[in-house]
């Protein structure tokens, strides 16, 4: 009688019903007025309304965020202001019309679609032909379900954009195609601390990357000031200080897994100033110490590129639990490593369904494990980065077991 695969059915188990979970999620979501109209969605979808009606200057007026917003929920709201770059406006106007539910679900659809390109370049970071097909289904799965991915997606944000930057720019330097990994990376710049965290270290090793990044920001930026003309500019630098000086008296400001949503979390904060200025130079301190790093290191490797991603995620001044999406970097760059070495693939294709169960597992009750449970994450995988001759002694099996079927 053959054994059962117990290893197997959990991996299976697990993937499907993750899977479920989220299908159920979403569709409850859409079904709750109050959910998807309380969604970060509806920034977005305030672009596209406001570009479609009064032009593109005009979508950073808070009054016409408010009057798109109370048209949309059906009673007056406190407006917050939508502060992502505006090349992203002509993909909105693009996207919504009049119709919230519909708009949400066309926005559904592509990011959907960003989502499997970005796990389609991340696979091919790996060598596939090591995984058997169940194998090579458990990661894809994994990678595509990821926890703060379809956070971000439940919520409408364009972190799959932020995220195909990286995977491309994580393409293009195992590649050896730096150019086209610093183009890849000015996506990055719909998170514009993320982009230049990433980005400046680049000045002191393979320097192609960083013009390649600033050829590509510049693009995007010159279309971004043409589009808006004077008057939008004035108006999107006036929502930006207005969003600088409420970041840390909002709410969302102790849901952050940046060291700014630590310090939100752990102590009160009476004069935001000091606070601010501490995080500020801790996120300087962390680009000019990996720019250090870059000088004297005589490549870059996986081991630079997953601790840069992780680094980044924690120093931001501010970011939000769909950001943590760029984990998915430093995971397929320890899995590349680990590849190398004869470990049961298996231990590496249950990575990131691992982290997504352990992220859901932070949620229970009061939520209270969320973050503690991701800095641990965030910890193992740099330790792993560092450490990836121990990592493989542990997880070493008798003898190579790589097949390809």
């Amino acid at each position: 009688m053959r054994s059962l695969n117990y290893r197997r059915i959990l991996a299976l188990v697990g993937v499907f019903s993750l899977t479920a979970y989220l299908i159920y999620y979403w569709v409850n979501l859409l079904n709750d007025p109050d959910q998807r109209t309380g969604s970060d969605f509806i920034g977005f979808y305030n672009f596209g309304r406001i570009m479609q009606e009064k032009g593109i200057q005009h979508i950073y007026d808070i009054e016409e965020q408010e009057r798109i917003e109370e048209q949309v929920v059906g009673h007056p709201v406190t407006v917050i202001f939508y502060t992502h770059l505006p090349f992203m406006a002509p993909l909105a106007a693009a996207i919504v019309d009049d119709d919230y539910l519909a708009s949400f679900k066309r926005w559904a659809s592509i990011l959907l679609l960003l989502n499997a390109l970005n796990v389609y370049l991340l696979a091919n970071l790996l060598d596939l032909k090591r995984f058997t097909r169940e194998n090579w289904l458990i990661l894809i799965l994994g990678a595509f379900f990821f926890d703060p991915t379809a956070s971000g997606f439940m919520n409408g944000q364009d972190t799959a954009i932020l995220l195909l930057g990286t995977a491309l720019w994580a393409r293009g330097i195992f590649s050896k195609e730096y150019f086209l990994a610093g183009l890849g990376l000015s996506l990055t710049t719909v998170r514009p601390q993320v982009a230049l965290f990433l980005a400046i270290p680049f000045l002191f090793k393979h320097r192609k990357v960083f013009w390649g990044f600033v050829l590509g920001s510049s693009i995007l930026a010159g279309l971004s000031v043409w589009m808006l003309k004077t008057e939008g500019v004035i108006k999107f630098i006036e929502s930006l200080r207005y969003i600088e000086s409420t970041i840390w008296i909002e709410p969302h400001s102790f849901d952050m897994p940046t060291i700014s949503g630590m310090i939100r979390r752990n102590f009160t904060v009476t004069d935001p100033t000091l606070a601010k200025t501490f995080v500020w130079i801790c996120y300087l301190i962390g680009i000019m110490f990996f720019s250090a790093w870059w000088y004297r290191s005589e490549e870059i490797t996986e081991k630079h590129i997953g601790l840069i991603t992780i680094f980044a995620i924690f120093l931001l001044p501010y970011a939000h639990y769909h950001e943590l999406t760029l984990l998915l970097i430093p995971i397929f760059c320890l899995i590349r490593i680990l590849q190398r070495n004869p470990i049961d693939p298996y231990y590496l294709v249950v990575i990131p369904l691992i982290v997504s169960w352990l992220s859901a597992l932070g949620y229970a009750g009061s939520g209270a494990l969320k973050f503690p449970i991701m800095y641990t994450v965030m910890f193992l995988l740099g330790y792993g980065l560092l450490n990836p001759e121990k990592i493989s002694r542990r997880l070493q099996s008798p003898a190579p077991q790589w097949t390809g079927t």
